[in-house]
Order: structure tokens, then C-alpha cells, then sequence
């Protein structure tokens, strides 16, 4: 696991700036404590921050062939690295290091670009054709690693961290207006944007090649559809659990310690049952709660624990957690946090780093087998959408403040546009919220229903598919990558270590993206053929209970301890006039929470870390 960066003055050949290297790479120090290495070529610039994880003493980077050639900097994990090194051996290839970058520098020479289709892992990675004086940027399939890139002017340079791509910029960078907007729908700013005008992601399972004739992006991978001629549950679930199997197997490769977090939920018991199973010891687990008990999940994940004997390590976090570490987050993003979770997984990240160096994490199982309740609900969709719109607000005015989830349903299911629906879902504002919140001024200036346009575009690609498999698959390509690892990747590595994601192994999304929308869930029920599956290695408490999620009691700190905290940000007179916002009705959306007459939580959190990362903004940070 690493951090890389680069330059490249693909029209001029103009000398590429090694300071700007040393400065990017010194705002990576967290992703790669353990070493640091620097390439330049003419027009070329390559650097590397390295958290030494496979071939300790081997692995510096950037690395080059034998005859230096070709070479690369490179973040993540090739987990079939040694399969492929025999094969390339065969063909007459040479290596000097035991570490899986190699892998891709030979495999590179032998199948060209083509050499993506062939890895298995999570990987971003530039790659510098010295011969066809070519650079080769390329992500993972799911987007499990970053990568963003600038283009000015005939040049490119790119970053694994937003704050890094900054330090090689050659003009400042504006703030993007529509991203401001995006983020307080989605929470996060969708791919290919940022929060920076002319600052990309490359996007999941691409490429892009840059030399002198120009930029090329393409695909290099897609989700297939499902089965023509479907298997039965039961010999999907045999196949689920024996992939799942095979992924952990694999990512138990490493010359370091490692573990795992645990929540006690089905997704992470059961990659904690396997570790066991295939006998990695010492086990050690490590789970993250809270005080207020309805929000933690801390009493089965010790459950988990002791069936398989870890080394079990609780972590409690408190509202005073939040305030201290939210500065320095923000900080480590360059853009505001997405979701309190987030604290939650650093604060658990750093205890981990104490023993470990790699984690295995459950993320992507409600992706691939329909684990939220939303997948259930939203067959409801066509019914609610065709009620008043009076009676469906009368209802959700009704609701009771601790039914916030219900209220969150009712909002969306109202919606009969798919994609409009789809955006509203996990959005901090509904639209109607996010026409309330920003200043007219500001409107005019963004297109009020690109959210929805992000997943009309997405759902467009598998419009023949089931409602159930739209839904899995827009998931898969907009909130996975751009909330979920991205968070993961990120609190992980502010701590120094690296997470690994099983059920997140191409062929696993390739196998679950075959199987028939009706066995991944029924009526009102959520990942069934999962749990199904997992029944013979898991307690019967772990398959029954009802999903917890990973929910912080944000909400509750706010109204309580965190007051000051939110009012010192969100109503002070520097947030109250900024350009952005209505301030009237702003400062009613956090009064209601505050005095507890809607559960607001969503919105504060946006509210919150926006205030923050502008304030970073001003002062240069």
C-alpha cells in the first residue's frame, strides 16, 4: 500500500519538477511511513510513499525492468502476483525483486495495456513507457484504490490524495460550484468530479494514456448481466461461499501482521469465520462501539469473537472524539468528511495500527446482495409515488422524531423517477431541501438536477435489467467507489495501514452481479441467499438480526454536547454569510434539530465539515 504521484509535460518534454515531487509525497507521509522513492525523466516525473506490506527489503519504488524501460509507481495489492510471475517467467521475463509491482512492469511488456485484464487485486497505479515515451494511468475494477488527476495545459499530474495533486499543480485551483451543490446531495462529489474545477477521479476499471499526441481514457472491464440459465439458491450460495473462500485465502498474503474489523453483522463474521478456518493466527479482531447503546453493535461482534477465539479489541468512541478528530480528517481529505462513520473507522484504524499492518474489512456485501433496506422498500415505490404529495408530507410530518428511518423511506418512495429516487436514498438534502438551502444567486450558477442525471446516466447502461439489479448495480458504480472505499481507503491509511476487501474481488462482484435478483432478496427481507449460505459457519443470532448498520449517534451528540461545537461553526457570522446559503433557511434547519423537532443529523453533518474544509480553504490549508 502506497502513495503515488506524477507529472507529466506531455507537449512541451519540459523538465518535471522534483520538488514538487518531494512536496506531494511529503503530504502522503501517512500512506507510506515505511519508505520513499523518486523517478525523472526529461518530461516525466514519477513518486512514491511505500507501507511495506510484501517483500520488505525488495519492494522500493518507483521500480523499474530490467533494462529500465519501462517503469511504475504503485498503490495497492496484485493478489495472483505470484501465478502471474510463473507465467511470465516461462516466457522469459527476469526478476529482481520477490514484490507484486514487478508483476505488472513484465506483464505490461508481454500483453501491453491489456496486462489489466490479466490483474487481480486493488491497484492505481502510472506507468512510464520510457520507449513509447507513454504514460499509462489505471485504477482497480471497483475503485477500491484513488486516483486523481489535473490536466493543464499539455500536462498531466496525478495523486492517490487530493492534497497531493495540489502540491504538483502549477495554478491554484478553484472550488467547483456544482461539486458544492452535488455534495450536499449526495455527500460526497460523484466521479469523475471533485471538489476543483479540472480535477478528476479516473473512474473505476479505466485507463488513460497521455504522450504527445494527447489523452486517451477507455474501459477496460464491465459487470456482467445475469444468468440466462439461473442455478438454484443453493448452488449459488455453495459457489458465494467458496469465492469467498479463495478472496481471503488471498488476501492473507502479506510479510506483516494482520487482522480484521468486525461488527458482529453477517458481511464481517463471516470473512472473521474463514480467517479462522484457513488458519490465520495470531486472529486478531477489532470492533468499534459507542456509550449509547442502541447505536452499538459491540455485544455481537464479541459474540463473533469468541465463537472463533480472537484477539478481540473494543473501541469506544465519544462525542469529544468527534470534535477532536473532525479538523484533522478534513485535513486528510482536502475536502469535507462524508460521514461520521468516518471518525469512527480512524479511531478504530489507529488502534489497529498498534499490532497490525493489514485489515480485512466486509465492505461491498450489502452492494453485492442487496443488504439495505432501501433494495426491499423500494418495490414499494410505484404505490407511495402515487399518493398525494399532501398526505405522503402529512405522514412524514407525523412520524415521531425517533422514527427517522421511516420518514427517510416515505421521502424517497414518494418519488416515482427512478433516478431522482435513487438520488435521494442516502442524500444529506433532497432536492427539494437543497433548492431550499442554497442562495438563488448560487442556484443559477449549477444544474439543480445533475444528481439525478448521475444516476440516469448509470442506470441507462443495465436499463433492461430488474429494478432490484439497477439499483445494485448504480450502487456498485457511484456510492461504493466514491463514499464507501473511498472513506476506507483514506481512514486506513491516515493511520497507516492498509484494509483489504474480500468480498470486493472482481470475481466475486463478477459472480454475484450473475445471480437472479429474486434469490438476493424478497419481500421485505434483505440479503437472503446470503445468509443462507452462511448459515452452517455463523451463529443463528448473526443471520436473524436486523441490520444495525454503521451508524455514529451524531444526531444525538449534536443536540447535546456538540451544541457549541455545531453552533460555533454553523451559525456563526462567517458561515451565516457566505455566498452559498440561504441563511434563514439554514440556521431553521439546525434550530430543528438542535431542539429536537426533526432529526436534522444528516444535514448538520454537511453542514459541519462544509464550514470546516471552507475555512481550511481561506486560510490555505
Amino acid at each position: 500500500m502506497c502513495g503515488i504521484c506524477g507529472i507529466f509535460n506531455y507537449e512541451s518534454n519540459a523538465p518535471a519538477e522534483r520538488a514538487a515531487l518531494q512536496k506531494a509525497a511529503h503530504a502522503m507521509a501517512h500512506r507510506g511511513p515505511d519508505d520513499e522513492g523518486f523517478y525523472v525523466d526529461e518530461g516525466l516525473g514519477l513518486g512514491n510513499r511505500r507501507l511495506s506490506i510484501i517483500d520488505l527489503a525488495g519492494g522500493h519504488q518507483p521500480i523499474a525492468n530490467e533494462d529500465e524501460s519501462v517503469w511504475i509507481t504503485f498503490n495497492g495489492e496484485i493478489y495472483n502476483y505470484q501465478e502471474l510471475r510463473t507465467e511470465l517467467e516461462a516466457r522469459g521475463h527476469r526478476f529482481r525483486t520477490s514484490s507484486d509491482t514487478e508483476t505488472i512492469l513484465h506483464g505490461y511488456e508481454e500483453y501491453g495495456v491489456k496486462c489489466l485484464e490479466r490483474l487481480r487485486g486493488m491497484f492505481a497505479f502510472g506507468l512510464w513507457d520510457r520507449r513509447a515515451r507513454r504514460l499509462l494511468l489505471a485504477r482497480d475494477r471497483i475503485g477500491i484504490k484513488p486516483l486523481f488527476y489535473r490536466l493543464e495545459r499539455g500536462r498531466i499530474t496525478f495523486a492517490s490524495e487530493l492534497r497531493a495533486l495540489r502540491a504538483l499543480s502549477t495554478n491554484s485551483v478553484e472550488i467547483d460550484p456544482q461539486a458544492v451543490y452535488d455534495f450536499f446531495g449526495f455527500r460526497y462529489v460523484p466521479a469523475p468530479g471533485t471538489f476543483y474545477r479540472g480535477v478528476e477521479k479516473l473512474l473505476p476499471a479505466h485507463y488513460l494514456l497521455a504522450d504527445a499526441k494527447g489523452l486517451q481514457i477507455a474501459p477496460y472491464w464491465s459487470i456482467p448481466p445475469e444468468d440466462t440459465a439461473p442455478l438454484s439458491a443453493e448452488d449459488y450460495g455453495g459457489q458465494v461461499v467458496e469465492m469467498l473462500r479463495e478472496s481471503v485465502r488471498l488476501r492473507l498474503i502479506a510479510d506483516v501482521p494482520l487482522g480484521a474489523f468486525l461488527s458482529g453483522g453477517v458481511d464481517s463474521s463471516a470473512i472473521v469465520a474463514l480467517m479462522a478456518e484457513l488458519g490465520a493466527k495470531p486472529l486478531r479482531t477489532f470492533s468499534v462501539g459507542f456509550k449509547e447503546r442502541e447505536f452499538s453493535e459491540l455485544p455481537y461482534a464479541a459474540e463473533i469473537a469468541r465463537k472463533f477465539a480472537t484477539e478481540h479489541t473494543e473501541i469506544i468512541v465519544h462525542a469529544r472524539d468527534l470534535a477532536e478528530d473532525l479538523e484533522r480528517l478534513v485535513a486528510f481529505r482536502d475536502e469535507p468528511v462524508a460521514e461520521p462513520a468516518d471518525v469512527a473507522l480512524y479511531r478504530m484504524s489507529k488502534r489497529a495500527a498498534e499490532s497490525v499492518k493489514v485489515v480485512l474489512a466486509g465492505e461491498g456485501g450489502d452492494e453485492l446482495f442487496a443488504g439495505y433496506p432501501k433494495y426491499a422498500a423500494d418495490r414499494l415505490a410505484g404505490l407511495v409515488s402515487a399518493l398525494p404529495k399532501e398526505a405522503t408530507r402529512a405522514i412524514i410530518r407525523w412520524l415521531p422524531y425517533r422514527q427517522r428511518r421511516a420518514k427517510i423511506a416515505l421521502e424517497a418512495l414518494s418519488i416515482a423517477d427512478e433516478a431522482e429516487r435513487s438520488a435521494t436514498w442516502f442524500a444529506s438534502f433532497s432536492r427539494e431541501e437543497r433548492e431550499s438551502l442554497f442562495a438563488p444567486a448560487f442556484l443559477e450558477q449549477v444544474d439543480v438536477a445533475h444528481p439525478a442525471h448521475v444516476f440516469a446516466k448509470v442506470l441507462d447502461q443495465v436499463r433492461q435489467r430488474s429494478p432490484l439489479k439497477r439499483m445494485l448495480y448504480a450502487d456498485l458504480k457511484i456510492w461504493l467507489p466514491d463514499n464507501l472505499l473511498l472513506r476506507g481507503d483514506q481512514m486506513t491509511m491516515a493511520a497507516s495501514i492498509e484494509e483489504r476487501v474480500p468480498f470486493l474481488d472482481h470475481k466475486m462482484v463478477e459472480l454475484a452481479a450473475r445471480i437472479p435478483g429474486r434469490l438476493l432478496a424478497g419481500a421485505f427481507r434483505t440479503k437472503t441467499l446470503l445468509k443462507q449460505a452462511f448459515k452452517p459457519l455463523l451463529p443463528a443470532e448473526t443471520i436473524r438480526r436486523r441490520k444495525v448498520g454503521f451508524t455514529v449517534p451524531a444526531g444525538l451528540w449534536f443536540r447535546n454536547s456538540l451544541q457549541s461545537f455545531v453552533k460555533d461553526l454553523v451559525l456563526s457570522p462567517q458561515a451565516r454569510s457566505r455566498d452559498y446559503f440561504n441563511s434563514s433557511n439554514m440556521e431553521r434547519s439546525v434550530r430543528e434539530h438542535l431542539e429536537g423537532v426533526r432529526d436534522r443529523s444528516k444535514q448538520l453533518w454537511a453542514l459541519v465539515n462544509f464550514e470546516l474544509w471552507l475555512r481550511r480553504q481561506k486560510s490555505g490549508g
